[in-house]
């Protein structure tokens, strides 16, 4: 499966700057952002081929989970994400992960359907991808499992996010059938906490078919504190960086199309250099929600999604999944 598919190396492919600037910023930001709610912790390290740090079972409920990934995990760095896969164990999705980065195979195409918002853009390239329709759709277990979120550190960095893990079997993964750290199968035990504690939030972002929006509080310039909701059938994440050049939705379109046509984007500003100081918001499911932490620059904020449509594998930007907002001093 093409990595323009899953995870945040799809979102290279739009915004190469966007986010290895993102993670800098979470990791310059103070830790102590969560280090007053009193939340159990998860810190994972990520190695070149592997997660350490997972352990075979932890309780259910809200966990403050750090990241870093070592030197050796190259010029991307690495990251974690959370997987409840669907009707099926840890171990057996793991077994699939293989399967679906290896050969093309044409049986995965999604059988539910979601309506686009009107004005859906750019128009597939000629012909099938490679799980089948015209970007290829994953394996229905992709749309039917849960997701909690997650985060990703540059080389020798670290950076931390607040999800919940709910009871049930769960797959700690680098939210790419074709990332190199293996997956790890674990349990959660237990049940979920009642009186969670909420971080407190300067703005939440909700994620839909096929919507961005800030619908509660303002995304301002500099280090805080942001809360991803998603409220849509399907899995969504967030890309977003900012730019101080002007970008209209017709730039992004142009962009989005110079992708699948291979042709360069009749924009004025260079989209692998222009961009800086972003976060990332690791797949989410519907009814979820995570706290992750952003070092936003003034300028214009563009937030992205990427992740690929249940009808025909397309990523939800196509479809007009972006928005842009702007960030004052």
């Amino acid at each position: 499966m093409r990595r323009l598919m899953f995870g945040f190396l799809a979102v290279l492919l739009m915004l190469p700057m966007t986010v290895l600037s993102a993670l800098a910023a979470q990791d310059a930001t103070p830790e102590s952002a969560f280090a007053d709610l009193g939340l159990p912790t998860l810190d994972v390290t990520v190695t070149a081929d592997a997660f350490e740090g997972i352990p075979e079972s932890v309780e259910a409920g809200r966990y403050l989970v750090t990241v870093t990934a070592l030197e050796e995990t190259g010029e991307f760095g690495g990251g974690v994400a959370f997987i409840q896969p669907a009707g099926m164990t840890g171990d057996e999705f793991i077994d699939m992960l293989g399967e679906v980065s290896g050969p093309p195979d044409e049986s995965g195409v999604g059988s539910a359907a979601a309506t686009p918002i009107e004005g859906g853009v750019a128009t597939p390239a000629d012909g099938e991808g490679e799980m089948g329709g015209p970007m290829g759709a994953p394996p229905d277990v992709f749309f039917q499992s849960v997701y909690a979120g997650g985060t990703y550190a540059l080389a020798g960095e670290t950076s931390q996010t607040v999800l919940d893990l709910t009871p049930g079997e769960w797959v700690a993964w680098g939210d790419d059938p074709e990332s190199s750290q293996a997956p790890v199968a674990f349990q959660v035990t237990g049940e979920m906490p009642t009186d969670l504690v909420e971080p407190e939030s300067s703005a939440t972002l909700t994620m839909g078919e096929y919507i961005i929006e800030v619908t509660e509080g303002e995304v301002t310039s500099g280090p805080q504190i942001l809360r991803v909701d998603n409220i849509g059938a399907q899995p969504h994440f967030i890309a977003g960086g900012t730019t101080q050049v002007d970008v209209t939705g017709a730039d992004i379109e142009a962009i989005l199309e110079s992708e699948m046509t291979g042709t360069p984007a009749a924009v004025d500003f260079n989209p692998d250099e222009d961009f800086e100081e972003a976060f990332y918001s690791g797949t989410q499911s519907t009814g979820t929600s995570q706290w992750i932490v952003a070092d936003i620059q003034p300028g214009t904020l563009i937030m992205i999604c990427f992740f690929p449509d249940i009808q025909d594998g397309m990523p939800h930007a196509f479809y007009g999944m972006y928005t842009i907002v702007e960030v004052g001093e």
